[in-house]
């Protein structure tokens, strides 16, 4: 049945509905997680949620039907009711179901956040009932208390408290849960009983913020302020900004009575924040009232106090709304008005900004502010109240004996170019003129105040006073030689400003240092009033053909090139108009022929075979293809062009690219098939190829739009070579994998649809596989899956011996559903690169998440292969301190014998209490002996052990030996000692005998050495005597270690007996083996998040006193539960063994032999040890090993 059909049954809420389809549901193997949840986030019954859970969840063994599974965040199916706000009969089902309470998604996050978000009191009183932990951290450190403090009810945040939430822990930002109660609920009476309850209201965040800060932001806090500063909060606390709570409280505009508060409590007035800003720099930058600024200075605030910027309250009051006001208040008590700024700025240069500044302006003036003042750019008053039109302020500051003349250094521009540059003002220029500023002054741009009337849009007014005044109109910048025409034809003037300027004498055909005339930039910026000013240059002689001169472009390619965006319309007028300007001037010239030509640059439409051409050789049909906005009108424009003798298959001498390539270039097609069509009809070869052997299609794949569906789809229908390929041997299908356009996909399908080669590899052997993961956002899953569907071969390999996989985790590192994809489809999990890299390897490289380092190794990803640096997954994830793989690598035994000593650090060692459920005593040490640990690092090079071996320490039968006697031991023995000891535990605890026959048997080497030595005797004298001597130190030493051994022995109380005891290892065996055959016959199940588990732990299982813990329990009970002794949870004792000695043996796969080899002898060296019979589970499991 369709999901969706599932989806609306479930929907109706009827459960005799979903009974006569549940097979149906059960068959939706992949979709039976997404049913579970839709039906509860549709809320359906409790009813109907119970009898899914019982016949989709059957608890068989199967991950998928584990009701503890969770979604692509982590969250399990008591997070997903919580966060839909489900019923708390639901909560209370899924717990009876055996959900994990305390499960956390990738954020960390328990049921009880999400239900401090999302629920009820109710729901959250029963997962505390049901012993939820209540102080788990989410990634952002934020424990279920926070949560209640932001989003939920004092009743709530009551219940977590009395219930075990730590009240003083601090979030990110070092943010405690009273933080949020100040930010999010602002009740007097919650903060008062969170300070009862010894949340400590002195704590601060991590921008060293007390709560006092925090509260400045609120309306009305003058209880709160009252309440804190009694708690002893230190008044005077600064935050990391140096700011006190009496600068906030003028930031924020707090009452003015709040103010007298915190005076009359002690705040420092004074105090500065880091920009050493007082509390007067404050009231007056966040516009305060004249009150609060009159009562601090009435209390002693510095009234001159400068900023790091040099800046006084009086420069800050300019920004206020009431400046005026304020800003007379300040002068009135004192403040200096001839501050500078770091900028040189005083405050008559920020008056002088406001054209209704005026009356300030003049008390400045009045009370002696100097206006010949400079600012760093030379400015002085006249120029900023010039360029912001203050006429009256110009008119004041010219009468005070401001120099008029004065220029600003960096540009040297005077007044008169500035009043010409902001909306050019006629009575600012006159005046000033009036008043004997040099009308011809220039900057150091050699532009002059026409120049800048023309650039800004200034109204002919202007322009004709500045001309009639004398200004030079003829005048050129200095570096770019543009005169005023340029930039009025430039900017759009009006046609009677470019008349004026023509019948005033300016040169029409005046070039810059481009040789570009004011025509070119007339056609260079297309609107509606272009034809009649072009036609009116055209009219007045303007040179119609000419070039510049580093592109040789004429007025029409500078038409066709700089078209405005939606003026088409208007285009094509004035490409008719000047095509049909340069076809009089060609006939012109032909009767002309015998005569020399003023215009030999002039191009020729059919008879000169560069026709049209710019120096890169570029058409102007190349220049509106390439650049132009394409609409419908530009068919036409095309079809003229074409029609008025352009080559159509001419190309560019750079990129030897046709009109064709240009417009797949273009991205703002429309209408794109016909003007292809219109190409193609007029002769344009479409497979033509640019230097770089690229087609159209290569360019359309390339620059993908919106339109590019339909140009490529035409392209194709027009017979374009589809499997085409460039010289890094690229196909359209490479580049549209390249391309991050939306309809990429749409594009991709296309193509495969029209047959393109779907396995064509680059110079570097990539595929279009490889390149998605590349360029593609995490959406392209859809364009994988497409491939892979379509026959992409998965397995293909780059020039680095990369696969796709490789280069998932490369690209999308923590993209879970891509991985799971291409290893579902077959992908080869363990291949390597050159660098013999595996996947696992670049999971580990680019901090993967632990849910991929999981999901590969459980797929069969080697776990302790080597790179060509020898480097493993684990040194790389020691490296990359990836505290969780590590962990999780460790436990799944990673191969540490081969790690470098430097990996072995104490933070590594700091690691195994955590793995291994260590006892707390041995953790201690670890922790408190550096001696000890310093050994343990050590032992590893000296005796070839394993660390995880460390567990095993830990694990002696409480009986016979405990781990304190071993510690007190060996805190009292000298090093060397300590290393013979833990030699004999990591060789040969558990056979004593053994451990003195390893001993006799050196000795017996050492005597054969000797033996051959003295053979030599004859040769050496001295030499023997040395040698007698090192016999005599070995074999005192050999006794010296034995004795070590036996003391040892007898100071912590057992004898080489010990292992027969019933309580001992053997007897461990034997009651395994008893169970095992008294269950064997039984179909266990069990309950497992994984099935993996490396075989060799069994030497530790057997060794621990797990199996103590477990043999209490009733072994026939299947619904007594087991507690998670190390790391995973069984509902018995009978299915952790058929989980152990059955399930995994029987699905050893063939290729792994040699993994079985290993584990052969594993188990025959444990047989050895323990002198196991024949009827022992060890000999039960190297049956099904060998069959």
């Amino acid at each position: 049945m369709n999901k969706n059909k599932i989806y609306k049954i479930i929907k109706e809420n009827e459960i005799e509905k979903i009974k006569e389809i549940i097979k149906e549901i059960i068959n939706e193997e992949k979709n039976k997680k997404k049913i579970i949840k839709y039906s509860i986030k549709q809320k359906v019954s409790k009813e109907i949620i119970e009898y899914l859970i019982t016949k989709l969840f059957n608890n068989n063994n199967n991950n998928d039907n584990d009701i503890n599974f969770k979604d692509k965040k982590r969250r399990n199916l008591l997070q997903i009711s919580i966060i839909n706000q489900s019923k708390i009969e639901i909560i209370k089902l899924l717990i009876k179901k055996g959900i994990d309470i305390n499960s956390k998604t990738e954020e960390n996050e328990t049921a009880l956040h999400f239900a401090c978000q999302y629920h009820s009191f109710e729901v959250i009183k029963y997962l505390v009932e049901k012993g939820i932990d209540v102080n788990i951290k989410r990634i952002d450190q934020k424990i279920a208390l926070h949560l209640a403090c932001q989003y939920n009810s004092f009743e709530v945040i009551k219940f977590l408290i009395e219930n075990g939430s730590d009240i003083n822990s601090q979030a990110d930002a070092k943010l405690s849960p009273l933080y949020f109660v100040l930010k999010y609920q602002k009740s007097i009476e919650m903060i008062k009983f969170l300070v009862s309850k010894g949340a400590d209201p002195t704590l601060t965040t991590l921008f060293n913020e007390t709560p006092l800060h925090l509260v400045c932001q609120y309306q009305k806090p003058n209880e709160i302020i009252e309440y804190f500063i009694s708690k002893g909060i230190d008044i005077n606390s600064k935050n990391i900004n140096h700011e006190t709570v009496l600068h906030l409280v003028c930031q924020y505009k707090q009452p003015l009575e709040i103010i007298e508060y915190l005076i009359s409590k002690g705040i420092d007035i004074n105090s500065k924040t880091n920009g050493n800003e007082t509390a007067l720099h404050y009231a007056c930058k966040f516009q305060n009232t004249l009150k609060v600024i009159q009562y601090l200075i009435s209390k002693g605030v510095d009234i001159n106090a400068k900023t790091k910027w040099n800046e006084t309250a009086l420069h800050y009051a300019f920004s206020h709304k009431n400046s005026n006001e304020i800003i007379k208040f300040l002068i009135e008590k004192g403040i200096d008005i001839n501050v500078k700024s770091d900028f040189n700025e005083t405050v008559l240069h920020i008056a002088c900004k406001n054209p209704n500044s005026i009356e300030i302006v003049k008390i400045l003036v009045e009370k002696g502010i100097d206006i010949h003042a400079t600012t760093n750019q030379n400015q002085i008053a006249l120029h900023i109240a010039s360029f912001f039109n203050s006429l009256e302020i110009v008119k004041l500051l010219v009468e005070k004996g401001s120099d008029i003349n004065s220029t600003i250094s960096y540009r040297e521009e005077t007044a008169l170019h500035l009043a010409c540059q902001n909306n050019p003002s006629i009575e600012i220029a006159k005046y000033l003129i009036s008043k004997g500023i040099d009308i011809n002054a220039k900057t150091i741009e050699g532009k002059t105040a026409l120049h800048y009337a023309c650039q800004n849009n200034s109204s002919l007014e202007v322009i004709q006073y500045l001309v009639e005044k004398g200004i030079d109109i003829n005048a050129k910048t200095n570096y770019n030689k543009e005169t005023a025409l340029h930039f009025a034809c430039q900017t759009n003037l009006p046609l009677e400003v470019i008349e004026y300027l023509v019948f005033k004498g300016i040169d029409i055909n005046s070039q810059t240092i481009n040789n570009e005339t004011p025509l070119h930039h007339a056609c260079g910026n297309i609107n509606e009033n272009s034809l009649e000013i072009i036609k009116f240059l055209a009219s007045k002689g303007a040179d119609i053909a000419a070039q510049t001169r580093y592109n040789q472009a004429t007025p029409l390619h500078f038409a066709c090139q700089h078209q405005n965006q939606n003026q088409n319309e208007n285009l094509f007028e004035v490409i008719q108009f000047l095509v049909s300007k340069e076809m009089e001037l060609k006939t012109h010239i032909n009767k002309t022929s015998n005569q020399t030509s003023d215009h030999d640059h002039l191009i020729y439409f059919r008879k000169v075979p560069s026709g049209y051409l710019t120096f890169n050789r570029k058409t102007p049909l190349h220049l509106f293809c390439e650049n132009g906005n394409l609409n419908s009108n530009s068919i036409q424009i095309i079809k003229f062009l074409l029609e008025s003798g352009i080559d159509i298959n001419a190309k560019t001498s750079y990129g030897e690219e046709t009109a064709l390539h240009c417009l797949c270039k273009n991205k703002n097609q429309e209408n794109s098939n016909e003007l292809i069509k219109c190409l193609i009809e007029k002769g344009i070869d479409i497979n033509a190829k640019t230097n770089e052997n690229q087609t159209a299609l290569h360019l359309a794949c390339q620059n993908q739009n919106k339109n590019s569906i339909e140009l490529i789809k035409c392209l194709i229908e027009k017979g374009i070579d589809i499997n085409a390929k460039t010289k890094r041997n690229q196909t359209a299908l490479h580049f549209v994998c390249q391309n991050k356009n939306p309809n990429s996909f749409e594009v991709i399908k296309l193509l495969v649809s029209k047959g393109i080669d779907i396995n064509a590899k680059v110079y570097n052997n990539q595929s279009a596989l490889h390149i998605i993961y590349q360029y593609q956002p995490p959406k392209s899953f859809d364009i994988t899956k497409f491939l892979i569907e379509s026959g992409i071969d998965i397995n293909v390999k780059t020039s680095h011996n990369e696969t796709a996989l490789h280069f998932t985790l490369k690209y999308q590192s923590n993209l879970f559903e891509f991985v799971e994809y291409l290893i579902s489809k077959g992908i080869d999990i363990n291949a390597k690169t050159n660098q013999n890299e595996t996947a696992l390897h670049y999971a580990s490289e680019r901090n993967s998440s632990i849910q991929i380092v999981k999901y590969l190794i459980s797929k069969g990803a080697d776990i302790n292969s080597k790179t060509n640096q020898n480097e493993t997954i684990l040194s790389i994830s020691i490296k990359k301190q990836n505290e969780n793989i590590i962990k999780f690598l460790l436990m799944n035994d990673a191969n540490i014998d081969d790690l470098k000593k430097e990996y072995i650090t104490q933070e590594f060692i700091d690691l195994i209490p955590q793995i291994y459920s260590i006892n707390e005593d041995m953790n201690n040490l670890l922790k408190s002996n550096n001696q000890f640990s310093d050994l343990i690092i050590q032992s590893n090079d000296l005796f070839k052990f394993k660390v995880h071996k460390l567990i095993l320490l830990t694990r002696f039968d409480n009986n016979e030996l405990t781990l304190q006697k071993f510690i007190n031991n060996c805190y009292q023995k000298p090093k060397k000692e300590i290393e013979i000891i833990l030699n004999f535990i990591y060789t040969g605890f558990y056979n004593f005998d053994k451990f003195i026959d390893k001993f006799n048997s050196k000795q017996i080497e050492n005597e054969n050495e000797n033996e051959n030595e003295n053979e030599n005797e004859n040769e050496n004298e001295n030499e023997n005597e040395n040698e007698n001597e090192n016999e005599n130190e070995n074999e005192n030493e050999n006794e010296n270690e034995k004795e070590i051994i036996q003391n040892f022995i007898k100071e912590i109380g057992i004898d080489s007996n010990w292992i027969e005891n019933k309580k001992g290892r053997k007897g461990i065996i034997n009651d395994l083996s008893k169970l095992y055959k008294e269950n064997e016959t039984k179909d266990f199940k069990i309950i497992v998040e994984e099935k993996e588990i490396k075989i060799h732990k069994l030497i530790l299982i057997i060794r621990s006193e797990l199996f103590k813990g477990m043999f209490e329990l009733n072994i026939q009970d299947s619904t007594n539960q087991v507690h998670d002794y190390s790391r995973k949870s069984f509902e018995t004792i009978n299915q952790f063994i058929y989980f152990l000695y059955h399930d995994k043996f029987n699905n050893i796969e063939k290729e792994k032999e040699k993994e079985k080899e290993i584990i052969l002898e594993e188990f025959y060296d444990l047989k050895d040890y323990f002198q196991l019979n024949q009827n022992s589970i060890i000999d039960l499991i190297l049956k099904d090993l060998k069959n």
